[in-house]
């Protein structure tokens, strides 16, 4: 394990909550690939992964993650599976590449959220700052490409943890 930190690539971390949280649907991880980040800016004020997020109708959304695991099926129901030899790879790759203090993070992020329904998570991040700065103008239903600033999540994050 290194001593500096470092980023990781988003399809890793996927893998990893999906082989730590069980089977879940697109939306759901989602959301908590976006806590996992938006707590790690605030917490050591650096990324986690390199993807930004745009302020999609349901919620933040990474495009690399959108693109690697969408399907055919309805994103908002369909469970999503890790395969056992992803699984293990995503779980070196972290530890490998993450110090203690980020992979205790990351388990801390998915011991909070891990547990609530997609919707949970969805009605969470509408109500939050920074997807809501990231869709001003657009309209409620409207679809929006609009990203999601890092310095607005680590300001809020930061906030909401000290007053905890």
């Amino acid at each position: 394990m290194g001593f500096l930190r470092q980023e990781v690539d988003s399809i890793q971390l996927a893998n990893y909550i999906l082989a730590k949280v069980g089977p879940m649907s697109h939306l759901k991880l989602q959301k908590l690939i976006y806590y996992t980040q938006a707590w790690h800016l605030a917490y050591f004020k650096e990324r986690l992964i390199k993807d930004d997020f745009q302020a999609w109708l349901h919620g933040p959304v990474s495009l690399k993650v959108w693109k690697n695991f969408k399907s055919n099926e309805n994103p908002l129901l369909n469970k999503i599976e890790v395969e056992p030899l992803a699984a293990q790879s995503a779980k070196a790759h972290l530890a490998h590449n993450l110090t203690k203090d980020q992979h205790q993070l990351i388990d801390d992020v998915l011991k909070e959220y891990g547990n609530r329904t997609s919707y949970h998570l969805e009605c969470l991040t509408h109500a939050e700052k920074p997807w809501m700065d990231a869709r001003k103008g657009v309209g409620i239903a409207d679809k929006c490409s609009n990203v999601i600033s890092t310095e607005t999540m680590a300001t809020f994050y930061r906030t909401k943890a000290v007053k905890q």
